[in-house]
């Protein structure tokens, strides 16, 4: 049986050593699509080599933008194994976001496929190859309408024939485990978003977080996580490694989600807050039978992590991000519930992590500061962006993270917040956590998001965005004495907005820089309001 050094791996070869552990088993479904590890493989195969005849050279760049479809999973193993990067791209993004994502990335070619909430990628890609920041002339349509102008899938993998399998096993041969294998632009909460270059070395960062989840052949997932966002495509490898099955959700759907993990007997959940307290809310949740769940990484707040592991299965929280690979810290299973709850757990062995003042100096264990990390996940650069990567990456290695934290005595961390959401009112440090964790213990809460808008006295007070239950009712002026009942005068927003719908990313991050946006320009005048 072929056996890999991680440290020295490439996905090609992991993939090869998959197939021998797991050949006849399942790796993927998708619809009415099964995959086995062994014909995963060679599919991809074929898509490496017509990718090959296409053009695409070791080194090169080629955008995807495509919902969670087998074919992106397909594609990104060809590329990997032939030496070319993945630019995923958000499905979200509009077209002038489309364009600069494809265009700051020099990719050669864009792949697109499916349609997302009635829009044609097809048509959307082609707009985008007339950007004149775009220098892909190439535009590949997967499981669509081709328009004129383009070129199918089915044409280009009848082009596969043009490579040998021995040419293709020259150029996996050529594959180093320090060749740029993904760049994933960072989703947008805060601003325009920065390619974060990956390498091979993701292999190992994902083997650790497997062994901590204790994943084996036998465990299931329901991917509705979107594939371009760093902790899906994490998932692919994580899955070659360990030998599960991914079951792919084109578009999340609650409903579906739910009839997937009791079809499919899914053993790990995935998700943001939001997705697990709809899952919770939903009305078919009581009726299907998740009895086989025997893990959830949930993201969010203690009350969230206790909330889940009491009505869906046990759950641990987990902290990660773009720039370093998905997963960083992790709780597991056998840690007692208040570390599961109250901290983002212990760093992967891929890593050291250490909380930092504002002048670089280390902190003491339960003082908050900011978290920096370095190791073998840590991204090596944002793509063409030397000053953004200087910023936030120093030459030890350590990343700055922009995120508040402690470390506990135990090696546990603590997450209080991105720096930069932290509001300072009236010299008093307020934690939008704190806040909108108190917010959504209030009955008639669904989510809330707290932002910090100028004030002329203060400096800074506190704006909370509420979304309510359905068939719900709360007026600003209840939950504001919710708050007042439990927090010093300081943390009281000074404004609540009840909302129908928050801004999100793709990824289902609220974008809490739009909510500011949106306070200054409209909601400032006419506050503590239904909008």
């Amino acid at each position: 049986m072929m056996t890999i050094d991680l440290s020295e791996a490439t996905i090609g070869e992991l993939l090869e050593s998959a197939v021998e552990r797991f050949g006849d088993r399942e790796a993927y479904v998708f619809g009415d699509q099964r995959r086995t590890f062994q014909r995963l493989a060679e599919e991809a195969d074929v898509w490496a080599r017509a990718l090959m005849a296409a053009g695409i050279s070791h080194g090169d760049r080629v955008s995807l933008m495509m919902t969670n479809r087998l074919e992106w999973v397909l594609i990104h193993l060809a590329l990997a194994q032939i030496g070319a990067a993945l630019v995923p791209v958000n499905t979200a993004f509009q077209v002038d976001e489309i364009g600069y994502v494809v265009g700051q990335s020099d990719s050669v070619m864009f792949i697109v496929g499916g349609q997302v909430r009635g829009r044609s990628l097809a048509d959307e890609g082609l707009r985008v190859l007339r950007d004149d920041r775009v220098s892909a002339r190439t535009l590949v349509v997967v499981g669509a309408t081709v328009p004129t102008g383009a070129i199918g899938a089915e044409e280009l993998l009848a082009r596969a024939d043009e490579v040998s399998p021995e040419a293709l096993a020259e150029r996996k041969a050529s594959v180093g485990p320090d060749d740029v294998v993904l760049t994933l632009y960072t989703s947008g909460t805060t601003g325009f978003p920065k390619g974060a270059m990956h390498s091979h070395a993701v292999i190992r960062n994902m083997a650790d977080a497997a062994d901590r989840m204790q994943l084996s052949p036998q465990d299931a997932v329901v991917l509705y996580l979107p594939l371009y966002h760093v902790f899906g495509a994490a998932a692919v490898v994580t899955y070659l490694y360990a030998g599960g099955k991914i079951v792919l959700v084109e578009e999340y759907d609650v409903a579906r989600s739910l009839e997937l993990m009791e079809r499919e007997r899914a053993t790990v959940v995935y998700g943001i807050s939001t997705m697990y307290y709809d899952q919770m809310q939903h009305e078919d949740f009581d009726k299907r039978d998740l009895s086989s769940v025997r893990l959830c990484l949930t993201p969010g707040t203690g009350d969230l992590v206790r909330l889940t592991t009491e009505r869906m299965g046990p759950a641990v929280n987990v902290y990660g991000m773009t720039e370093t690979t998905s997963i960083t810290t992790l709780c597991t299973l056998d840690d007692p519930m208040g570390f599961r709850a109250d901290t983002v757990g212990k760093p992967l062995p891929g890593f050291e992590v250490k909380v930092v003042g504002p002048d670089g100096e280390t902190l003491s264990s339960d003082t908050v500061g900011e978290l920096v990390v370095r190791g073998h996940p840590v991204m090596l650069g944002y793509y063409k962006k030397p000053a953004a990567t200087e910023e936030v990456l120093d030459s030890e290695g350590w990343f700055r993270t922009g995120d508040a934290a402690s470390i506990t005595p135990e090696g546990f961390v603590r997450f209080a917040g991105r720096i930069k959401e932290i509001l300072r009112v009236g010299g008093e440090n307020v934690d939008p956590i704190e806040v909108e964790t108190l917010l959504m213990r209030h009955p008639a809460v669904a989510m809330a998001a707290l932002i910090g808008v100028p004030d002329e006295r203060l400096d800074e007070v506190g704006v909370a965005y509420v979304q309510l239950l359905p068939a719900a009712s709360a007026s600003p002026e209840a939950l504001r004495a919710h708050l007042k009942e439990r927090l010093a005068w300081f943390k009281v927003p000074r404004h609540i907005v009840l909302i129908d719908e928050f801004p999100k990313t793709g990824s289902g991050k609220i974008q809490k820089f739009v909510l500011k946006q949106r306070f200054l320009q409209e909601d400032g005048s006419t506050s503590d309001r239904i909008v």
